[in-house]
């Protein structure tokens, strides 16, 4: 049964909506007190009744049933990446589109994720490419440097100094540290040194060069005083040679330049020099203070020709197993990079459907995690749930095609869709409940409003119709009929009905004047008289 709002509403609905389709019957008021229907027949008194003539006509039934507006399963839209909210781009009751952007997350730190992923990629193929190319270039320069320092250490424990040479090399030890001390300090002994020698030359090369001059003057005085004797020889020294003098300015000009070389910041390769010069001492001194034992050098001898080994498998082709795994590491790099740049794409949260903005669950600036909601969107089209008299099943089917007509917007109606129907019937009702799409291309609908679904079910040609009104009864159902002036209460079967006509399968026969609204009409009821005489 029809509750009784939606039961009020029932017959504007099909009014508005299936005027065209109803066939049309002959209504006609009955006159009232003292005039006369036909000026051929005695007037009749009609008490202001209506009635109306059965005729016949085409007639589609409609079945209306009442339902309330709920909105589809709307989309919760989640961050699937943790971050902050760096822009918020709607607001509840805007209108988003697929794909519009709601809002967006801070991306700085995914894009440098996706930038390491992206180098990690590169060494990955860079190793591959090395391994397929027939060995790994690393490994091979590993184990050549593992060999050289194998062999170095054998060479030095073959030829490790006897313990006899200890005090040689601890001064050898001692004057390398006291050399490396002086390059890092400064070089102030190197730079006296070089300054006492530089002043021991110059003085060789002044004493050289005064004791020439000398030499000759005293020759000469001697020879003018005693031109005419005969010489006698004089014990003398003798005078320095050009050659001399020449190897005293030399021993200048290297003690010159051995002055500036001290006075000159050790390089690089000079510290070097002496820190390994160190090293080799303070190593001779440690091998001749520990003796060599023949398990040292077997040992030594075996880490040689372990080294030896890893570079001949470094410089051989790459195995399968090698190759694979490389190749694995290639994919799983690639994986990263893919998984990296995804996360930089949902930083932008967009809409998955068309709709409304119902609620925005976060706001801007907010830091939120995996997994948190942040909008919500309802789809523009509704539902509704009916009960559909398990009788009338048979002109409901999903896919249907109905009407849907709400209180609101009266004579509007809205386009509706059959999507489900029940697989049981309610025990209690005798009635099936089914799920009706309704589209609202305008957004005019609201949830929580009341609607009926009409829909359009068998179609009679030709079929007696009589109007809704006339109808009395729900299990014996009759219909008032004028006979003779008087009101006669006539049992018929009915059809299909469409909310405001219905089809009379049995009972009544084209032309019968019927009563229309017949509350309170008893069967003999004078409907109609003659005036009296006064």
């Amino acid at each position: 049964m029809l509750h009784k709002r939606h039961r009020a509403s029932t017959f504007g609905f099909v009014l508005a909506l299936l005027v065209a389709m109803t066939g049309t019957s002959a209504c006609r008021m009955l006159p009232p007190f003292g005039t006369v229907a036909n000026p051929d027949q005695q007037p009749r008194i009609r008490a202001g009744l209506r009635t109306v003539q059965v005729t016949r006509g085409d007639i589609t039934s409609l079945l209306v049933y009442p339902g309330e507006l709920r909105p589809k399963v709307g989309a919760i839209v989640a961050s699937r990446v943790a971050g902050r909210i760096e822009r918020m781009l709607v607001e509840p009751g805007a209108t988003v589109r697929q794909g519009d952007v709601l809002a967006e997350l801070d991306r700085s730190a995914l894009e440098v994720q996706a930038v390491q992923a992206q180098a990690a990629l590169a060494a990955a193929e860079a190793r591959l490419a090395t391994l397929k190319a027939g060995g790994d270039l690393d490994a091979q320069a590993e184990a050549d440097a593992s060999l050289r320092a194998a062999k170095a250490r054998l060479a030095s424990l073959e030829t490790a100094p006897p313990s006899e040479a200890i005090p040689a090399l601890a001064q050898a030890a001692r004057g390398a540290r006291s050399r490396l001390a002086e390059i890092e300090g400064g070089r102030a002994t190197a730079i006296a040194s070089a300054d006492s020698r530089l002043f021991a030359a110059r003085q060789q090369l002044d004493a050289a060069l005064l004791a020439r001059p000398a030499t000759d003057a005293t020759l000469a005085a001697s020879t003018i005083a005693a031109p005419s004797a005969s010489p006698v020889p004089v014990a003398q020294a003798q005078p320095p040679t050009s050659i001399e003098v020449e190897e005293a300015r030399r021993a200048v000009q290297e003690a010159q330049q051995e002055v500036a070389r001290a006075r000159q910041p050790a390089s690089a390769d000079e510290l070097a020099a002496a820190r390994q010069q160190l090293a080799e001492a303070e190593d001779a001194l440690l091998l001749a203070r520990w003796p060599v034992g023949p398990s040292d050098l077997d040992e030594a001898r075996a880490n040689v020709e372990a080294a030896e080994a890893r570079l001949r498998r470094a410089g051989q082709p790459s195995s399968d197993a090698a190759v694979k795994a490389g190749e694995s590491a290639v994919q799983y790099a690639g994986a990263a990079i893919e998984l990296a740049r995804l996360q930089l794409r949902e930083a932008t949260l967009a809409s998955p459907i068309n709709g409304i903005v119902a609620e925005t669950h976060q706001q801007q600036g907010a830091t939120i995690g995996v997994g948190v909601p942040v909008v919500t969107i309802q789809p523009p089209d509704y539902e509704m749930a009916v009960a559909v008299d398990e009788r009338q099943l048979g002109q409901v089917s999903p896919g249907q095609n109905v009407s849907v007509l709400v209180d609101v917007y009266a004579g509007e109606s809205f386009t509706g869709t059959v999507r489900s129907i029940s697989p049981s019937v309610d025990p209690r009702t005798r009635t099936v409940s089914a799920r009706v799409d309704v589209q609202d291309p305008r957004s005019k609908l609201k949830s929580g409003l009341l609607a009926q679904v009409a829909v359009a079910g068998a179609r009679r040609s030709g079929a007696l119709i009589v109007p809704r009104e006339a109808i009395m009864g729900a299990g014996d159902i009759s219909v008032m009929t004028v006979v003779e002036g008087r009101a006669r209460k006539q049992p018929v079967q009915i059809g299909v009905q469409d909310g405001r006509s219905v089809e009379v399968t049995q009972g009544l026969a084209e032309g019968t004047e019927i009563i229309l609204a017949s509350v309170g009409i008893l069967d003999g009821d004078i409907v109609g008289q003659p005036p009296q005489e006064r």
